[in-house]
């Protein structure tokens, strides 16, 4: 009514906040949720999660406790976790009390953290592409040179011959 744009054009103020990171989703201390959280965007949890989390990156406060699975991209912890963290960088604050199995790309635990729990590595996106190459070694027989060699005494061996 009073704008002479046409309705279907868009403002520019609408693309830049499109454009523009969201602020984390914040579970605040007083909080205690029981299910799941999923987020596209960042999640920083400092009360308490009893369920799976899947965010970008998720960072775990010294006053948090979660209890369930962690998927993410990042994930830095200052408090309690307990179950499996998935992720490609998982940070350990020198507070963290990680009772888990961790499969990550790079792990950091600072001195003091607590870490109880299987790790293992996933293979980056680099590593994906080149593949080991496993080769199996054939045995072979021993001639009579080998086992001169073999039998720990070669002078010996060739002395007797």
């Amino acid at each position: 009514m009073f704008n002479s744009k046409p309705k279907g054009a868009s403002r520019p103020e609408t693309a830049a906040a499109a454009n523009k990171p969201a602020a984390p989703s914040i579970i605040s201390s007083d909080l205690s949720i029981n299910g799941n959280l999923n987020s596209e965007g960042d999640i920083q949890v400092d009360g308490t999660v009893e369920g799976d989390i899947v965010s970008n990156k998720l960072t775990i406060s010294s006053t948090a406790v979660v209890r369930g699975a962690i998927e993410a991209e990042t994930v830095v912890i200052a408090g309690a976790v307990t179950g499996q963290i998935k992720a490609r960088h998982v940070t350990l604050i020198k507070t963290a009390r990680v009772i888990a199995d961790v499969i990550q790309e790079r792990l950091s635990i600072e001195p003091g953290a607590f870490f109880e729990g299987n790790c293992r590595h996933f293979p980056g996106q680099d590593e994906k592409k080149t593949p080991a190459r496993i080769e199996t070694l054939k045995p072979h027989a021993l001639g009579d040179e080998d086992k001169r060699t073999a039998s720990g005494d070669g002078a010996a061996a060739a002395a007797a011959t």
